[in-house]
């Protein structure tokens, strides 16, 4: 009895290996990616022409462990003479595209205008706490909030 009871074990042991071993790579295959958080904290966050535009200093997750925003702190306009008082403003990941670069750390790039980025609401404004406030924040990007139902997504409801 104990013999078949431990070669069961060993059976089922080795199945999850190969089933989670097997969906990682199915994943890896889709282009599923996943980033440390603690890389993502501190990266910075750059125009599509390379002009750097801020650094990430906190993410913000919704109770469905979906990642909203990223909050940057903003660097002043390259062209910018004038004191810079800067602010953190909110802007949805989904904006965000971020690859791995040659030394490992992430690239993130910021796909609108960084004009819209320099003129954003200051994120100590926005309760993104709040299904409105936090989806006007993804309009102003021109991003479809991902839990509404025009988003044919996820179709999350507050």
């Amino acid at each position: 009895m104990n013999r078949v009871l431990s070669m069961t074990a060993v059976v089922l042991i080795l199945s999850l290996g190969f089933v989670a071993g097997s969906q990682a790579k199915s994943m890896a295959q889709r282009g599923f990616t996943t980033y440390d958080s603690t890389k993502l904290v501190g990266a910075t966050v750059k125009a599509r022409d390379g002009v750097e535009l801020g650094q990430i200093v906190d993410l913000v997750v919704d109770s469905h462990g979906h990642v909203d925003f990223a909050i940057v702190d903003q660097l002043p306009p390259s062209d910018s003479m004038d004191p810079w008082p800067g602010h953190m403003v909110a802007v949805p990941f989904s904006a965000l595209t971020i690859s791995e670069g040659k030394s490992q750390e992430p690239q993130v790039v910021l796909n609108t205008d960084k004009e819209k980025f320099y003129e954003a609401p200051d994120w100590g404004s926005e309760n993104l706490s709040n299904p409105k406030q936090a989806a006007s924040v993804d309009r102003y990007y021109g991003i479809q909030p991902y839990w509404t139902e025009e988003s044919g997504e996820w179709g999350y409801h507050w």
